[in-house]
């Protein structure tokens, strides 16, 4: 996995760079058009939702299912240019673009993922070449899953928080996984056994950052594996990356709360902390 930030981007021939935007306003095609035409970056591709970040019919039954291999295939395929890097970016505390990057990591392709501000992007996209790409609407049928050593299925994680080795982390605000009420979702709470560490606390002034929670990494390190969750498969995907970048054999489960609740699987509202977890095991 690539992952770079600003001073690292702008080390980089702007020539060898095909800049993929995959900013966009969750479930809101007509609002995520709007972004991108009031804030446009030169010199781009936008990447939008559907099919390409989430497919109606891909994998799951949550809210934002995983693409299926034929269209993360198509996607790849259009973008890859000779002598050229693929770079995702997003707006500032965003997960689109970790989502994009963990959905190309899940069928075995490698992009770079770019955790630097947008303005510090807007200045490098200045002078990189226009690529004139057209995406496809027409896929192959590729009889491939995802890398089950990266991904999770909802049998897999029913099975493994049965396992008091195996850690699974909520991202979402603490409000949600409290069980104190839930815009997104028809019930609110949590999976059991699963802790609570914010998606909030790996952004530093907008950006991502592979450098906090090192007191939590510690206590990470002592399970034998972790899930990562969310509420629909989306925005787990910053902690992912990081947890991945960070050496911990770590899985996105993609169907997440979203797909837990639609089982009528049993829900809990009273915290765990990762310190309990911990005693539990030692």
């Amino acid at each position: 996995m690539t992952i770079i930030n600003d001073k690292e981007l702008l080390e980089l021939d702007p020539s060898t760079l095909l800049l993929v935007d995959t900013r966009n306003v969750m479930g809101n095609e007509e609002k995520t058009k709007e972004l991108v035409l009031n804030d446009p970056v030169e010199n781009t591709i936008h990447i939008q939702e559907n099919p390409f970040i989430v497919e109606a019919d891909g994998h799951n039954n949550g809210r934002s299912p995983i693409p299926t291999a034929g269209v993360v295939k198509g996607l790849y395929d259009a973008l890859s240019q000779p002598g050229k890097e693929i770079v995702l970016f997003a707006n500032d505390n965003s997960f689109f673009h970790t989502r994009l990057y963990v959905v190309f990591k899940l069928y075995g392709y490698e992009t770079t993922l770019y955790i630097g501000s947008l303005g510090v992007l807007k200045e490098v996209a200045k002078k990189v070449e226009y690529n004139d790409v057209t995406l496809p609407n027409v896929f192959e049928d590729v009889d491939q899953l995802p890398d089950e050593s990266l991904y999770a299925t909802f049998e897999n994680v029913k099975n493994s928080i049965k396992d008091p080795k195996h850690l699974l982390i909520d991202v979402r605000e603490r409000s949600r996984y409290l069980g104190e009420g839930d815009n997104m979702d028809s019930k609110s709470g949590h999976i059991p056994t699963a802790v609570n560490i914010p998606n909030t606390r790996l952004f530093k002034n907008g950006t991502m950052s592979l450098d906090v929670l090192q007191d939590e990494l510690k206590d990470i390190k002592k399970f034998g594996s972790v899930t990562v969750s969310c509420g629909s498969g989306m925005s787990a995907t910053p902690m992912f990356t990081f947890l991945h970048e960070n050496g911990i054999p770590v899985k996105l489960y993609g169907g997440s709360f979203s797909e837990w609740i639609r089982e009528d699987e049993p829900i809990v509202t009273k915290e765990t902390t990762l310190k309990e977890r911990v005693l539990n095991i030692e």
